[in-house]
């Protein structure tokens, strides 16, 4: 027993030694630390994304799409007819039981939702930028129909929603504002230019009528800078309705779809198409596939981590099986077992760190290998969604090298570190609740 104890105590190891059999787990978790950054990390850009809040109330929006319709097509004639009997459209939905507002567009690449929205270069000074258009009927409850928020200092949305084309005047978005001047602050009545699409040397000059809170388009896209101008095109009407408070926009779609479309069809013009607004946007998504490639880089990552976790716990736990007999010596010589549970875990957090941080700088030096910055934007070797096109002043810290490279190697980091811990817990707490006799009859 005296033999047995006395080399069990030599092959303690010295203070800072690594232990043989640590070596190829060390080895793995660098392995691993690298593979997880290039599964992890576009799990963690698209749930950022998706944490993202779009800046107005959708649940309560309803979304219609109508039609001038002549023998069953659609007909520029009837549209010019049916296009004059739109703003009294909107006031007989504002009618229906509980709609609170209603407004409509004529152009999808000029609505909020756009996914490839239709862009206006501006300039304040020498330099032009070119940003998102958003476009509005006048006199139409555009901004109460969405729910956008004016700055302090701005108009209210009730006379932003009644500027005309003829005004010279224009809406910006707090993001837009600072694109173009430099802060959201003061800003309204200042002038800026607009660049003709055609004839670049033609320039309107245009007057800051109000500045509102910024908004997403769609939820995986971070495009918030947008200009709001007044504008009158197109031969469709895609109509937005807002409820009243308290109301369930499903449920009212089923009790109340039959009214909006009594109160909306008249003469050639004719609703094809209505649901709630939650769902037209979710269809958005889906027509470019990005929530299939949202939900697959979470699977994937899921997929990763369990597997992750189990041949982690699996390898630690082989390790702390063949250290029985050393933490029965150490017992036998009076180390308690919180602390010897403490001593396993500080190894083990010790082991995953420097591992984790030999991992993170071995796919540093790969996502570094591609970067390159142009016109503002940074490019390298790691996941930047493709449908991200969005201009200097919406770049979160997803288009940023150092904080995406930082803020995703915490998180890889925090995943090996909790595995690695949770794999050394809960073999040691099994060893350490041994017998101390058992534990030395351990081969």
């Amino acid at each position: 027993m005296k033999k047995n104890s006395i080399l069990s105590i030599k092959s303690l190891p010295l203070e800072g030694e690594v232990r043989r059999g640590s070596i190829w787990l060390f080895l793995e978790l660098v392995v691993i630390t690298v593979v997880a950054w290039v599964v992890i990390d576009p799990a963690v850009v698209n749930l950022y994304y998706r944490s993202i809040p779009v800046g107005y109330d959708t649940d309560r929006l309803i979304y219609a799409e109508g039609k001038a319709l002549y023998n069953g097509t659609v007909d520029r004639d009837a549209w010019e007819a049916a296009k004059d009997y739109l703003p009294e459209l909107m006031n007989r939905l504002k009618a229906v039981d509980g709609v609170e507002n209603a407004t409509y567009y004529q152009n999808p690449y000029t609505s909020i939702s756009s996914k490839y929205p239709s862009s206006e270069g501006l300039c304040c000074g020498q330099d032009t930028i070119y940003l998102p258009k958003v476009a509005f009927q006048p006199d139409c409850h555009f901004f109460e129909t969405y729910g956008l928020r004016p700055l302090p200092g701005s108009p209210s949305v009730e006379e932003l929603s009644r500027i005309t084309e003829s005004s010279g005047q224009a809406v910006l978005s707090e993001s837009c504002a600072k694109a173009l001047f430099g802060t959201a602050e003061g800003v309204v009545g200042r002038r800026f230019q607009r660049i003709n699409y055609w004839n670049q040397e033609e320039k309107q000059d245009l007057t800051v009528a109000g500045v509102v809170a910024d908004v997403q388009r769609l939820r995986y896209y971070s495009i918030r800078s947008s200009i709001y101008l007044p504008d009158d095109s197109g031969i469709t009407a895609y109509i937005i309705i807002r409820l009243k408070k308290g109301l369930d926009t499903a449920k009212y779609l089923e009790e109340h779809a039959r009214d909006i479309h009594g109160a909306a069809n008249a003469g050639f013009f004719r609703i094809n198409k209505i649901m709630p607004y939650e769902e037209f946007i979710h269809q958005a998504e889906l027509e470019d596939r990005v929530p299939q490639e949202v939900n697959t880089n979470i699977v994937l990552a899921v997929f990763f981590l369990l597997n992750l976790s189990l041949a982690v716990i699996g390898t630690v736990w082989l390790q702390a099986k063949r250290r029985t007999e050393e933490c029965g010596v150490r017992r036998a010589y009076g180390a308690t077992k919180p602390r010897l549970l403490l001593s396993f875990l500080a190894e083990g957090a010790l082991m995953a760190t420097v591992a984790a941080v030999i991992g993170c700088i071995i796919y540093l030096n790969y996502a570094h290998s591609g970067y390159e910055c142009v016109g503002g934007y940074e490019e390298f070797n790691m996941y930047q969604p493709s449908y991200n096109a969005a201009p200097l002043s919406d770049l979160t810290w997803v288009d940023h090298f150092w904080p995406h490279f930082l803020i995703v190697s915490a998180t890889v980091y925090i995943i090996i570190l909790c595995t690695v811990l949770i794999g050394t817990a809960i073999p040691a707490i099994k060893i350490i609740r041994s017998k101390i006799t058992n534990a030395l009859r351990e081969e």
